[in-house]
């Protein structure tokens, strides 16, 4: 009996082993993994997609495959492309979500995040942009000094202090900012440069559509609003007709306050910008030498920069958007449950008392 009981164990674990051996598997080599994505607008109901694929040759050296489809269900089309990948899709190494700038405009780019979002294979630190032209010339232009453009994308939309001044939107950034109610979301903006590709400005979203662009230094301040320490460097061209200077400022520290009335009837915020930079360089007919000179010029730029923030404040309120989460200051005061409409009333209606200053470190011989 114990002998049956045996052979019979011995015979159900080499079955075990059997069914387990036969259960299909997928290595790396039986998987497409996508690097990058484009998406163009076509229609209300079609997108045009194009995914990039890095693929490495004997040599060490990498070589893309793109493919393209138009499709109405994303994953329609990689259903499609993996037809003519002839292998599987898999995102779990997917970096990078380019959108044309006329399918920010017309199209929904939050329905496109929130898919990615909702797949469990994708990461949170994919990182969105916004493309002037065609998404899809971005993944497949010629570009001598580019190596490889899924590099090179994935570089270009990491932090880096000389361009601090975008907000470096992730997919985790983006739905966070489009499924609260205090501020507006926001991401890169950009452009084919010769041969190169460039974050030219930074883009503002309203309901997943994209409304406007704000420049590199505008988009700074916003950063600046919004707490950021390290700030981009800082051009300036003061002109006061004859009397033309032009500076370029490193910026060392930021330190921002920002306090609400508490008022929804009449809101008012007052914002309070304390900054410290380094004058790199200067051109100009200040002598810098002199104390008297150096402090006329310190004010100078705290008066400019306040009224560059003014105009930026004046400029957001207009296309009614709060991509600094001004709304914030008052949903925390308020007593029951905040919505859109509260935002939307705080942002027609609010008046902002501005003051910045502007410690400007010592030259030395600069004149």
């Amino acid at each position: 009996m114990k002998r049956f009981i045996f052979f019979a164990f011995l015979i159900s674990l080499l079955g075990t082993v059997g069914c387990t051996q036969k259960k299909p598997s997928s290595s790396v080599e039986d998987l497409s993994m996508v690097s990058s994505i484009a998406f163009d607008y076509i229609s209300e109901d079609e997108v045009r997609m194009t995914v990039s694929i890095p693929q490495s040759t004997g040599d060490s050296q990498e070589i893309t495959q793109n493919y393209t489809v138009n499709t109405s269900l994303i994953q329609d089309g990689f259903t499609e492309v993996s037809s003519q990948a002839g292998k599987m899709i898999a995102l779990s190494q997917l970096r990078t979500i380019l959108f044309s700038e006329e399918y920010a405009r017309k199209g929904d780019v939050t329905v496109i995040a929130k898919h990615f979002y909702r797949d469990a294979t994708v990461g949170n630190n994919i990182h969105l942009a916004v493309v002037k032209d065609k998404a899809e010339d971005i993944l497949k232009g010629s570009f001598p000094n580019i190596p490889s453009i899924n590099t090179y994308l994935h570089d270009l939309l990491q932090p880096k202090m000389h361009t601090s001044f975008s907000p470096f939107t992730t997919l985790h950034d983006f739905i966070n900012a489009e499924t609260n109610t205090v501020s507006h979301s926001s991401m890169p903006y950009l452009e084919k440069k010769e041969d190169s590709i460039k974050i030219a400005s930074v883009t503002l979203f309203d309901g997943g559509k994209m409304l406007e662009t704000v420049s590199r230094k505008q988009s700074s301040f916003i950063q600046a609003l919004k707490g950021l320490d390290k700030l981009a460097p800082l051009d300036i061209t003061l002109d006061k007709g004859s009397d033309k200077e032009e500076l370029h400022i490193e910026l060392i520290e930021n330190k921002v306050k920002i306090r609400s009335n508490k008022s929804l009837d009449s809101p008012q915020v007052s914002i309070r910008i304390k900054l410290q930079g380094s004058l790199v360089e200067y051109k100009g007919n200040k002598d810098l030498s002199k104390d008297e000179d150096f402090a006329k010029l310190q004010k100078d730029i705290s008066k400019h920069v306040e009224q560059e923030v003014k105009d930026l404040l004046e400029k957001l309120r207009k296309l009614e958007v709060d991509p600094v989460g001004f709304s914030e200051y008052f949903r925390m005061y308020y007593k029951g449950k905040w919505n859109e409409k509260l935002t939307e009333k705080i942002i027609a209606s609010v008046e902002y008392n501005v003051s910045v200053d502007f410690d400007l470190l010592n030259t030395g011989i600069l004149k």
